[in-house]
Parts: C-alpha cells; structure tokens; sequence
C-alpha cells in the first residue's frame, strides 16, 4: 500500500448504529498509522476498504494475530462472517498500491482482465 491508502475494519454491531466506531490504518510516508473513526455511513467513510466484521470473526482475528492473520481474514471473508466493500474505483485502489492485498485475502476483484 502506498502512501495515501486507507482501510477500516467496523464491528457488525455498530454498522446500524448512528455513531458507530471503526478502527482505520492509513498509510503514511514511511508507517501505517491506526486509529479510531466515527462511522455515520458509507458517504462519509473516509476509507478504501472497508471490512465489517461479526463478532465470531474479530475474536477469530484477534486468537490468530500472531500468526498468519490474512489467512484469517480470507477464510473468515469466504464464510461470510467479514463482508468486504470497495470504496475505491478499481483503477485508484491499484494507484495506491492494494493489487497484493487483494491477492493476498484471496478477493477476485481486481483479476486477470485489467
């Protein structure tokens, strides 16, 4: 991801709720920085991609953090327990950099057809 790049991860619970509470990381020059975000809606996510997790999936996240997390992640998004929205056309997410992230949580959307 380069510099520019934003992804967030919200709670099912509080994807409904008029103030819920996303946990963002963007990238900056040289780090990624974490952070908490309002959520009021999609309009004014400030986010590339945006994960919305049920609770079955973050605790499954959190027991597997030291291990392969994007693993994780990828079985947890199959299943259904982690829906995935794009926010971002398919032309900006590759200028800024996501083509291996994507690869990596094993989501089709960017494929062979560019």
């Amino acid at each position: 991801m380069l510099p520019g790049a934003s992804l967030g991860i919200l709670p099912k619970k509080e994807f409904n709720s008029p103030s819920g509470t996303m946990l963002t990381w963007n990238r900056q020059d040289s780090k990624m920085a974490a952070a908490y975000q309002p959520f009021t809606g999609f309009r004014d996510a400030s986010v590339d991609l945006l994960f919305v997790a049920d609770d079955e999936a973050l605790e499954s996240l959190h027991s597997k953090a030291m291990d392969n997390p994007f693993d994780e992640m990828r079985e947890q998004i199959r299943n259904g327990n982690i829906l995935f929205y794009v926010m971002k056309t398919k032309t900006e997410l590759l200028d800024l950099g996501y083509e291996e992230l994507i690869e990596v949580l094993g989501i089709p959307f960017l494929g062979a057809c560019r």
